[in-house]
């Protein structure tokens, strides 16, 4: 029967080109009633889009991710992780990942997973060893290998940056990568913005993570960018769904604490599915937010073109405190959405004009 299914994928893989994963995971189960085994199958059920479930005889369960490029497979992977041990508190011993290629077959494929099953639980603490036909992303200290080898065969990636919290995303071409030092060339713009930037970061499909790397020299003229200190990084910025802005203008929030209690801050960045707030006093969160209740009310007036402003009134639920910030969900309406997505675009709009400002202050001197 598991011959049976992956040959499937195998042929479906190779017929269709849609990429496909196989993913095989290694519970830590201690003393686990029905209940919880049920519950951990259903969550990896449904984030894996219900793709068949193998229990294999190493105690080790072997799925599919369909439709993913390797670096959101592992970013799910590592999404289904903290998920399981928030709603579970169910860990993962260790894993595997790797990509189908069109040219494997049952036994190569086979032999990869086990190779990198093998090597995780020799880690442990977690760890998913990962990587495709071409690429084994697990080998110890074995990045630098990999971006020689990627930069070798490809010489072009997305590069992406943020300003005041909006991301701003540009195909480059990769001129040269030599010991470590990575040479770009981008657009004028971008080489003038990125000479102010300590960091940018790197992202391309066949890629399981998001590159960081620091900023040697921007040569704007020659439109030019050296880059070096090549890393991977598990998170970052890049991978949100949804564009996160910071105003340009002090917007006041006020936060209707369920205890009756109201809190006052200002708006430190938001997207259309969250906010974050920055408060006048940090102390009087504890108040708010006792006994674990987290459900608050949000109200703010959110600016719009022509000096005219919004009304924002809106359920949410905290998330997160980190860097003195509040970070909440928040369950817009369509009126309320559509607002929050115009406010985002007038400030994409007015990034594009301090952009364009700056390019033309650096050619003037």
């Amino acid at each position: 029967m598991e011959r049976g299914i992956i040959g499937s994928h195998l042929r479906f893989v190779e017929k269709s080109g849609v990429p496909m994963a196989l993913l095989c995971l290694a519970p830590a189960l201690p003393e686990l009633s029905d209940e919880r085994v049920e519950s951990l199958v259903m969550i990896l059920q449904e984030q894996t889009d219900f793709a068949p479930l193998m229990l294999c005889d190493e105690g080790t369960l072997l799925t599919f991710i369909k439709d993913m490029q390797l670096h959101r497979c592992v970013q799910m992977v590592k999404n289904l992780q903290e998920m399981l041990k928030k709603e579970l508190d169910v860990g993962i011993a260790y894993g595997a990942l790797t990509m189908i290629d069109k040219q494997d077959d049952y036994d190569a494929l086979i032999a990869r997973l086990r190779r990198y099953l093998s090597r995780a639980e020799a880690i442990g603490n977690g760890k998913i060893c990962y990587g495709t036909a071409k690429y084994d992303f697990c080998t110890e200290g074995g990045e630098e290998e990999i971006f020689a080898n990627f930069f070798d065969e490809y010489d072009a990636i997305t590069l992406y940056n943020f300003y005041n919290g909006m991301p701003l995303s540009e195909e480059v071409k990769v001129l040269s990568y030599q010991n470590g030092v990575l040479r770009i060339k981008t657009s004028l713009a971008r080489a003038a913005f990125l000479k102010s930037e300590p960091f940018t970061f790197l992202k391309h499909p066949l890629l399981p993570d998001t590159i960081k790397a620091d900023i040697v020299n921007a040569v704007p003229n020659r439109a030019e960018v050296v880059l070096t200190n090549l890393r991977f990084i598990d998170k970052s910025p890049v991978d949100r769904e949804n564009i996160r802005v910071t105003p340009d203008e002090r917007i006041e929030v006020s936060i209707e604490c369920a205890n009756g209690e109201e809190l006052i801050g200002t708006v430190h960045s938001l997207a259309v599915n969250s906010v974050a707030v920055k408060l006048e006093d940090e102390n009087l969160a504890k108040l708010c937010f006792e006994e674990e209740n987290r459900h608050v009310v949000l109200s703010f007036d959110l600016p719009e073109r022509e000096k005219r402003k919004t009304h924002i009134r809106i359920s949410a639920l905290l998330r997160a405190k980190k860097d003195g910030q509040l970070i909440f969900s928040i369950y817009p309406n369509h009126f309320f959405k559509q607002k929050i997505e115009s406010y985002i675009a007038l400030q994409q709009t007015r990034l594009i004009t301090i952009m364009q400002k700056m390019v033309l202050n650096f050619y003037q001197g």
